[in-house]
This record gives structure tokens, sequence and C-alpha cells, in this order.
């Protein structure tokens, strides 16, 4: 008796959460959303399964606002252009300013400082007053527990291949984090071909090498193939990460790919800036009215604004137009390349019959990289060796402020052009979108989202240790049309790194960044009107800026931020 009541009740939990599934997927096909710039036609063909869906997460690396064909790039990016065409693309999505901290964000839901990356590790460690402080121990603290642990919990597969990054213990590796399969990149970056394998690199429980001389791209997408085909038969749902370490340096795609975009750069990293900065215009995700933004007098990094001056193409010589150029051409081969294996993916999950039973998420962890280097085996004439294996190229402040187009600067800046990423949702069962979603979300939002869709409860504890509440929202509600906004008008996020501080609530953002950049005290700006960060209003709206400056030093002590002044 008691196994037949055991199972009418687990038949009657299944019924129930088809249902919920069938009214989620419904309103997402019928209704759309509830935004004037985002609804959602319905399909002509739609079968609904009762089954609970799967999740892929795909997350480029260091890739510009405006690289990819659906955001106004002229590189041939047709698999990530479908996903939006098919589902939604978001022209307000928000992360951390480099990798670690937005990656920390994104597994657990809230601040990076609250996670345990207030700071990137490789620099913290050098850092008196943040070694080993609570928020700043270069991993995944307690006070956070990994979606992908709670999805395996609740049932899925999870899986991940490329770039980890948040932590290089066994106890900090992504097995350690709820992923049963996975390989990864534990470091930051590495040789794309020949990368050092000595533990930098983890394979489901134990540290692996890399099998040199395959291309990490083609590689990871091999990895998360292989993945699913060995548990497809057992029908749970999963969890797959494709974290790429493309488009990141050091540059360095296969020769088809590079040769493909030959002459295409020749035009220049000003031409190039001018042409993506319409071409946003022309896909609606700039408003007509904005000017472009102005360009800063000298150059700048990671961590400092040099006194390098910024140098216009027309100032270069022939050979070195010929050498730049070839830096853009690799990296846009590279993209190509990271456009080509997700269409594999795709078709993988097409053929298996798992495509239309899957959300799709795809975004930037940051904003495009100003890193500048052309390291080759002949210095004289380093043009033959760009991009090959034994090469170590970056694209430097120029072409990275084309990539960033309207968005001001580039990643490690508290500014648009580190924070202000694409990001595209495609749901299950959704076959088709007009508009543009213009409300503000953020990479904490992916976690709940996850959690939303798979019909997992975030916890208040896990195994002993007290969590932080989510700061994210989960993005469904929006989707569906339960609501109108995914944060509502009050909402207010931070950030903070390397003593470049931000904080937003609707339209308003105050922004600290350091001179001749920015100004040596905040500025205010209307994301509305000014989205390139033109214009400080401090003055104008003197109490504006002050509400925004007691958001900012609530946001330092809700977070436990350590505030790095320059």
């Amino acid at each position: 008796m008691r196994h037949i009541l055991r199972d009418g009740n687990h038949y009657l939990r299944c019924l129930l959460k088809y249902q919920r599934l069938m009214f989620v997927f419904l309103s997402v096909l019928i209704y759309g959303c509830g935004n004037k710039s985002s609804s959602l036609p319905p399909s002509q063909s739609v079968i609904l399964a009762p089954k609970t869906p799967n999740i892929v997460l795909i997350v480029a690396d260091d890739l510009g606002y405006s690289d990819i064909g659906c955001y106004g790039s002229e590189i041939a990016t047709p698999n990530i252009d479908a996903l939006a065409s098919q589902g939604q693309l978001f022209k307000s999505f928000y992360t951390a300013a480099t990798c670690s901290p937005t990656r920390a964000m994104l597994l657990s839901g809230t601040d990076n400082h609250i996670a345990g990356l207030g700071d990137m590790a490789e620099r913290s460690i050098s850092i008196d007053k943040e070694r080993g402080m609570p928020g700043y121990e270069g991993y995944l603290n307690n006070r956070v527990v990994s979606v992908a642990q709670l999805l395996k919990d609740g049932g899925y597969h999870t899986y991940i291949a490329g770039k980890w990054h948040l932590g290089l213990t066994p106890d900090q590796s992504p097995e350690a984090k709820g992923f049963e399969r996975s390989f990864t990149l534990m470091d930051a970056a590495a040789n794309h071909y020949f990368p050092n394998t000595q533990n930098s690199f983890w394979e489901d429980d134990h540290f692996s090498n890399y099998p040199d001389g395959q291309y990490s791209t083609d590689l990871y997408t091999d990895k998360l193939i292989s993945f699913v085909r060995k548990d497809h038969n057992d029908k749970k749902p999963f969890f797959l990460y494709a974290a790429y370490t493309s488009p990141h340096w050091p540059l360095q795609a296969p020769g088809e790919y590079i040769e493909k975009y030959h002459g295409v750069y020749d035009i220049g990293y000003d031409s190039l800036r001018s042409l993506r900065f319409e071409g946003l215009k022309k896909k609606g995700i700039v408003d007509a009215a904005v000017p472009l933004p102005k360009l800063p007098a000298v150059e700048g990094d990671l961590y400092n604004v040099s006194d390098r001056p910024l140098r216009l193409w027309k100032s270069l010589t022939q050979n070195e137009q010929r050498i730049e150029a070839r830096k853009m051409e690799i990296y846009a081969g590279m993209i190509d390349n990271l456009d080509y294996n997700i269409g594999r993916l795709v078709q993988y999950l097409k053929e298996i019959g798992e495509y239309d039973n899957t959300l799709f998420v795809f975004f930037s962890d940051n904003g495009a990289s100003s890193l500048e280097a052309t390291a080759t085996p002949n210095d004289a004439d380093p043009y033959p060796y760009m991009g090959t294996p034994n090469s170590f190229v970056a694209y430097g402040s120029p072409w990275a402020h084309a990539s960033s187009a309207v968005n001001s600067f580039y990643k490690g800046y508290s500014s648009e052009g580190g924070i202000h990423t694409p990001m595209i949702i495609k749901m299950p069962f959704q076959k088709e979108s007009k508009e543009h979603v213009s409300a503000f979300t953020t990479v904490m939002d992916i976690a709940p989202t996850f959690l939303e869709l798979a019909e997992v409860t975030y916890p208040s504890s896990y195994h002993g240790h007290d969590l932080a509440p989510y700061q994210g929202e989960s993005i469904i509600p929006f989707l569906t049309r339960k609501k109108e906004f995914v944060h509502a008008e009050d909402y207010v996020m931070g950030w903070e790194l390397f003593g470049r501080y931000a904080i937003r609530k609707g339209k308003w953002k105050i922004r600290k960044i350091e001179p001749p950049f920015g100004k040596s005290n905040f500025e205010l700006f209307n994301m509305e009107e000014d989205p390139s960060e033109s214009k400080d209003l401090s003055r104008t709206f003197p109490e504006k800026y002050q509400e925004m400056i007691s958001h900012w030093n609530e946001y330092v002590k809700q977070n436990g931020v350590i505030l790095s002044d320059r």
C-alpha cells in the first residue's frame, strides 16, 4: 500500500510539473514579454513534452559589445544570431568588469564581494588589506553555493568545459562546486594550442593534461558533446556550461578562419568603430540620436591608465597598419570559429531531439580587453607568425574601443565598456521574436532564472553553512509576462574593482574612474539619454547625485567592500 501511495504521489508531482511547464511555454509563445520592446509572436508549430528543460549556458571571454552580427558586427556569427532571432536579445545586460568576479556572480547569484572574488585572486594576494579577508578568498566561499550544485541535487546532469578561474585546488574545483563532468582551464588564460598543463587543467575529479595541438574552442565543444552523448539514454535533464576561452588573448585561430577576414580591417580601427556604432543603430540597439563618444587621448590597460598617446590610424606607417589589421583579422577569426562551435553544439542537440526543450543563454563575461602585444619568433617581421601557436598577440586599446563602440573604455573599468555586454536568451520551444529587450538585467539574475525553470528552491543554508540571499532575480516572470520588469525601478546594483566604482539605479548611474578617463570624484549620468557616459550631470542634479552617493555607501557596507582608492 505504501508503495502504491508513493508512486501515486510521484505521478501527481509529475502531472503538476507538466502543467506548470505548459503554462510557462504557452505564456512565452502566446503572450511574449510584458515590455513594449520585447514581445514574442506565437509559434506556428509547437510540441510540448512533459519533461524538465535542459539548460545550456554559453559564455564568451572578453567579447566586446559590438562583436557579433546581431549587435551590429561584420563578423559572421550566424549561429549566435539564430539564437537571437528565435529568442531575445538584451540591450541592458551587466556583468562585473573582469572575468573571475563575473563568474563568481554568475554561479552564486550574489555580488562578487560576497562570493569570494572581491578582487582578482592573482592580484588580491599582493594587497595586504585584502589578503585573507572575507569576500576576498579568491574562490567561491561557503557563503554561497554554486547553481550547478543545486541543479545537480535537483536531478540534473551538470557539465562544464572551458574556463573555470574560481579556484586552483581540488576543494575549489568544478567537481567540488557541483559539476559531475568537467574539462577546465583552472587559470585565467592559456595558449589555445599548447598551454602549460602543470596543474592548469581539471578533468572530472583530477588534474589532467591538455592534448597538445588541439584548438581550445574545438576541444571544449568536443568534450561537451561527449558528456551529453554518454548520459543521453538515461533521459535526465542536463545543465551544460560552455565556458569558452575565446576570444581572450593570446589571439590565435585556425588559419582558414583568419584568412577569411584578410583585408577586411585595412580600413583601420577608427573607421571600424564608426561602422560598429552605426551597426548598433541599424539594429535598433542604440538610439539614432546618440552621438559617437569622444575617444580619450591616451591608452589604458586592465590596471592603469597609461601616458601613451592613443594613435590615430592615419598616423601609423604602412607596415604598422598591416600588423595592426592582422591583429583584428585573428580576433575576428576566433569569434567566427566560436560561432561555428556553438553551431556544432546546437546541431547535436537537434539531432538527439533536445534542442526544443532547452533554455539557451549566451553572453560575454566582460567587455573587450585592451591588452596590447605582438610577440612572435621574429620581432623584425612578426606578420607571418601572428595568430599561430607560437605567437602571443593581443589587439590593444584602439581595437578595443571599436569593439566597445557606444560603450566608454573596456575591460577592467566600471564604465560601460567594462560591464555592459551582449546577452541572448532563447526559452524552450520559443521560435521567433521581433523586438529587443531593454529591461535592466545582470549576471546575478542567471542563477535564479535557472533554478526557477528547473523548479529547484534556493536554500537558506547548505551543508551547515548559512547562505547569503540571492541579489539577482529570475528573468522567467518577465519573459512569461507575469511581470513587466526584471528589476523594480528602485533596484540598486554596484561595482567595485581596482579602485573604480559605480552604482546604477534606474536610468541613473554614478561612476568613478581615474583621470584622464574620469575625474577624481563620482560623475552622474542619465543612461537613457547618454549611454556613452559623456555628460556629467552631478551639478545639474545635486539631489540625485547625493542620493546615489548614499546608495554607494550602503553598497560598500552591505557587501563588505574593501576600498582601493587611486
